[in-house]
């Protein structure tokens, strides 16, 4: 027994840098999910508001996600190749796209939350947070340039300080701001200063190859692989933060305010495995560049991340009471929060599991997941559409099942498909 599972936490080098890795993914997700439980005790009543701002921070930096993981994939790759000046003419020119790409965006969000329309629909009412969003939004787009060449080149020690020092300024600050009374502006304000944490550090670790003198790569193939690598996701981003904004609109603010805090403990189940797929990634897209067998790698991080999210989910699904008392004894929703937190921890666990399928797939080029992905996007509005055309009262229980039925599209589709790639790596020399 033990044997085998040394054997399974060293597939293919994995073990020492998903140790580093999980160190800081895990610290980072622990802070995360303790800024959701001080919010719960402390600003329970503005949280669909808070976390509203924070879902659109999330949806709007989407090209964030695929700007990492473009230059992941491609700092592995010229690394592999010992092309660092490739590495550095890619750094410089995401860094303008960045620039202007999240000036753009953060404009254009914080003009669209200030139509009064917009505001009353999601129930905002921080003129201050709105303003916080846009910056942040700027700033999400500047992360990778410095995080996502730390990955690909397996720096994962700097990475993780810059990915835990976000969360842990998250965590101090945003709590900080709410107790001194700044409310939805503090625990946003906490979020934005955290993430310029992120981007001044790892721009700092990398600025050796910012340095370099550039050789210039071959834009069409990145290019080529960035547009389905935008759409994965998005695809990912709508359907672990696209409730919370469904919520709102669709929802009274109380049982806004129960559903947000059931999904929001149950992301933890998001985060604790994040350290298994980002080494996954890296080590695959090394793999695949070489030729070489990838399932090895991709059944440990299925096997790892199944195990890790599968004890949250039961902790979750069998002691929900307990769970709660512990976490958020103050949270005046506390009677409401156990029924569709059981069922969120079942979606969780599922979406968990849709995370590994798709960065798999974009670091082997297998593109059926960004259909399966999008697929499933249309699958979770398909659902809500029609349970409104009803004239059904959406309840938080409801919704949380809408969630469970999309995740469970995602597996079996997935599933499907894992069938197939099992049967062309077995052809492929180990």
């Amino acid at each position: 027994m033990l044997g085998r599972l040394r054997r399974l936490i060293s597939a293919e080098g994995m073990g020492g840098p998903a140790l580093i890795l999980s160190i800081a993914t895990v610290g980072g997700g622990a802070c995360n999910f303790f800024y959701q439980l001080m919010m719960q005790n402390l600003a329970a009543f503005e949280l669909s508001e808070i976390n509203t701002f924070l879902a659109i921070l999330a949806i709007a930096g989407v090209p964030s996600t695929a700007i990492s993981t473009v230059l992941i994939r491609y700092t592995a790759k010229y690394n592999a190749e010992g092309r660092n000046g490739r590495i550095a003419w890619l750094m410089r020119r995401t860094l303008l796209l960045a620039l202007a790409l999240g000036t753009v965006a953060g404009v254009s969000i914080v003009a669209f939350l200030n139509i009064p329309e917009v505001r009353s629909s999601l129930n905002i009412t921080s003129s201050a947070g709105i303003a916080l969003v846009g910056l942040g939004v700027l700033l999400s787009l500047l992360v990778p340039v410095g995080s996502g060449p730390l990955q690909g080149l397996q720096r994962f020690t700097a990475y993780g300080i810059s990915y835990g020092g976000n969360y842990l300024i998250k965590l101090m600050l945003g709590v900080g701001l709410v107790v001194l009374g700044l409310g939805v502006a503090g625990a946003v304000g906490g979020v934005v200063v955290g993430i310029a944490f992120g981007v001044a550090f790892s721009l700092l670790a990398m600025r050796k190859h910012l340095r370099l003198k550039g050789e210039r790569a071959e834009s069409g193939e990145i290019w080529r692989f960035t547009i389905p690598t935008t759409m994965a996701a998005l695809g990912y981003t709508v359907l672990i933060n696209a409730d919370i904004i469904l919520a709102a609109l669709l929802m009274e603010r109380d049982p806004a305010n129960v559903y947000t805090s059931a999904t929001r403990l149950a992301s933890i189940i998001l985060f604790l495995p994040g350290a298994i797929a980002a080494v996954m990634y890296s080590k695959i897209a090394k793999l695949h560049t070489q030729r070489r067998s990838t399932w090895k790698v991709l059944r440990t991080s299925i096997l790892a991340t199944a195990l890790l999210s599968g004890v949250v989910a039961l902790a979750f699904i069998l002691f929900p009471d307990l769970v709660l008392n512990i976490l958020v004894p103050n949270n005046p929703y506390l009677p409401q929060i156990a029924p569709p937190l059981q069922v969120l921890s079942v979606a969780m666990a599922l979406l968990g599991l849709a995370n590994v399928f798709m960065l798999y797939g974009l670091a082997t080029d297998g593109h059926a997941y960004v259909v399966i992905l999008l697929l499933a996007v249309g699958v979770l509005f398909a659902l809500v559409s029609g349970i409104a055309s009803t004239g059904r009262l959406f309840t938080p229980m409801l919704l949380a099942q809408v969630m469970a039925l999309t995740g469970a599209f995602i597996i079996a589709l997935s599933s499907l498909y894992l069938f197939v790639i099992d049967r062309e790596q077995r052809s492929l020399p180990k």
